[in-house]
């Protein structure tokens, strides 16, 4: 077996003081004895991300907190990490999810024979045979995914690509409103790196606690949705059916009154509308019809 990779864990954070410390004692407890570091990119947080981080210097190798504010966003604050990484192979993770027990062993392992992977995303709630199934990853990423019949995609909160691949692809898109982590894995993947799932490699993330952020995130991603495809409609990837998105559309007006009577009932439909609502922006903004 190929030796493993010197690893370099980025995490991007902007006001995660109340999660950060769970995710850097999730890394403290893995098992690994390869190399390795970590990064935390502060992009501009108001609370005390960066101190919390810091106290862990003792517990985590190389661990190193470096300033990424210049702009806004989590793909500025990864490509700030990346630039600076001294490790041939990055991992990426978010501050406020959680790395299970063996996720940089199995990352590691993959890393040594392939350039591009993606361990699994399961929400909290989701039991093993969930994740297994694939259903964690649906859950979060059936919304971004402006159609099916294209290429592969996987959240950056559990993704690690080389480092020769990073800079081959010229880091993540700043300019997207949302779905970076699928822009990135297309321009990957285009350039001739296939994404190679790690199935052992679990990573627990929190779902939005309230209507009002769900609304928000998912709003975005309906945005970010048709942007994908403006974006790489050159290569392929197919358009949504505009009778289906009709057909969701009046879907969504038929059930709202019988969605109101359970939390999972409000949650589902506050996500589906704020996606469809985000794709009619999207289609205001860059100029395509993409319900």
């Amino acid at each position: 077996m190929p030796e493993p990779p010197y690893l370099s864990v980025i995490i991007p954070a902007r006001d995660a003081g109340a999660t950060i410390g769970t995710q850097l004692e999730a890394l403290a407890a893995q098992n690994w004895q390869g190399r390795w570091e970590v990064i935390v990119a502060d992009n501009g947080s108001r609370d005390d991300t960066v101190s919390r981080a810091e106290q862990w210097r003792d517990r985590l190798p190389g661990l190193r907190v470096v300033d990424a504010s210049s702009v806004p966003g989590a793909s500025h604050a990864r490509n700030v990490a990346a630039e600076i990484a001294s490790g041939d192979y990055l991992l990426f993770l978010d501050a406020d999810d959680v790395a299970e027990p063996g996720w940089l062993a199995a990352m590691a392992a993959a890393a040594a024979e392939h350039s591009f992977i993606a361990g699994v995303s399961t929400p909290v709630h989701e039991t093993a045979s969930d994740s297994q199934s694939g259903m964690g990853r649906t859950t979060r990423w059936s919304a971004i995914l402006p159609s099916k019949g294209f290429l592969d995609a996987a959240a950056t909160n559990n993704l690690g690509v080389s480092a020769n691949v990073w800079h081959e692809v010229g880091g993540f898109r700043e300019s997207m409103l949302a779905g970076m982590d699928t822009a990135f894995c297309w321009d990957v993947q285009l350039l001739g790196h296939p994404l190679v799932r790690v199935d052992r490699a679990h990573v627990s993330y929190r779902m939005r606690t309230s209507l009002r952020e769900l609304w928000s995130q998912q709003y975005r991603w309906g945005i970010g949705s048709v942007q994908l495809y403006v974006l790489f409609r050159e290569h392929g990837v197919p358009r949504s059916s505009t009778f289906g998105g009709i057909v969701r559309v009046l879907g969504l007006v038929a059930m709202a009154p019988f969605s109101i009577w359970s939390v999972d009932g409000r949650r589902d439909w506050v996500g589906r509308a704020a996606r469809r609502a985000g794709r009619i922006a999207g289609s205001i903004r860059f100029r395509v019809f993409m319900l």
